[in-house]
């Protein structure tokens, strides 16, 4: 049966160990979240949702529990995929990565801009071999987010490349760099609650995603990383009676532009299509 949401995110901690120029600036303390908690916020998405992200703010791979937490998301049978800055996964046991439940790892290179600029090309290379060596039917997405093809989208896709004995070449679209690895483009975006945003007609929280913060709290997409537009908490409430309140019903609406759309949302610049129904 067709689960009402097409991906939902559980941030597993929003601390992090780099400091990127991009991300977002968070008002919340760093904190994990507990084994228990997401034991329960995994039970519950994975009803509702048919792919659950380990994503919103933080670096998943710094939880102590990582290996347990997807351990967890095998036994209750989800389909996982794991957001990364990528910097970590040499240090990551590669037993882990066999675990049923992960479907996917995606790599956010634009992280490694944040690295010394000597740095970057052992990263890239780790990069590398991380892909060549994973389970075969594991899919790696590295994604390269850019204002345009500056010094770091070159040398960043350069090395890359040849990290998988690939010549230069232009970028036309998505690369396929080996078996069930992918380089895919994007630009880097406007977080919400800012200016410079997009003009937009509607978007899709709460129709094809939600999010649930490490602190519990259930928000209406990965992009509300300071639970701004936060409905409730799933230590005090059920995730389908959070999702399925008045206020929910209502935002749900607000955001996808039937009503008028939360200023919170109106400035966020990572999507921007038109008016959706459904």
């Amino acid at each position: 049966m067709k689960k009402p949401f097409r991906h939902s995110f559980i941030e597993i901690t929003n601390s992090c160990n780099l400091a990127c120029g991009f991300c977002a600036r968070s008002a919340r303390p760093k904190a994990l979240m507990p084994v228990e908690l997401f034991r329960s916020a995994a039970e519950q998405t994975g009803k509702i949702s048919e792919v659950v992200s380990l994503h919103v703010l933080g670096e998943p791979l710094t939880h102590p529990a990582f290996p347990e937490i997807l351990s967890i998301c095998s036994a209750l049978g989800l389909k996982i995929n794991l957001v990364s800055n990528g910097t970590l996964l040499h240090k990551v046991p590669p037993s882990v990565f066999k675990e049923k439940c992960l479907s996917q790892v995606s790599v956010s290179l634009h992280a490694l801009s944040s690295l010394p600029a000597d740095e970057r090309p052992l990263a890239v290379k780790r990069l590398g071999e991380f892909a060549l060596t994973k389970p075969t039917e594991l899919t790696v997405s590295f994604r390269l987010r850019s204002g345009g093809p500056d010094g770091f989208f070159n040398e960043t896709l350069e090395a890359l490349l040849a990290a998988f004995g690939r010549a230069p070449e232009p970028v036309t679209g998505p690369i396929k760099l080996a078996g069930n690895v992918f380089l895919n483009f994007g630009e880097i975006f406007a977080w919400p609650g800012g200016s410079g945003g997009k003009a937009k007609a509607g978007c899709l929280g709460l129709r094809h995603n939600f999010g649930i913060l490490s602190d519990g709290r259930v928000v209406p997409c990965c992009l509300d990383f300071d639970g701004v537009l936060a409905l409730g908490n799933i230590k005090e409430k059920p995730l389908e009676a959070i999702l399925g309140s008045p206020q929910a019903l209502a935002l749900k609406d607000s955001i996808a532009g039937l009503t008028p759309m939360p200023a919170y949302c109106a400035t966020c610049g990572f999507i921007a299509p038109k008016r959706h129904k459904g």
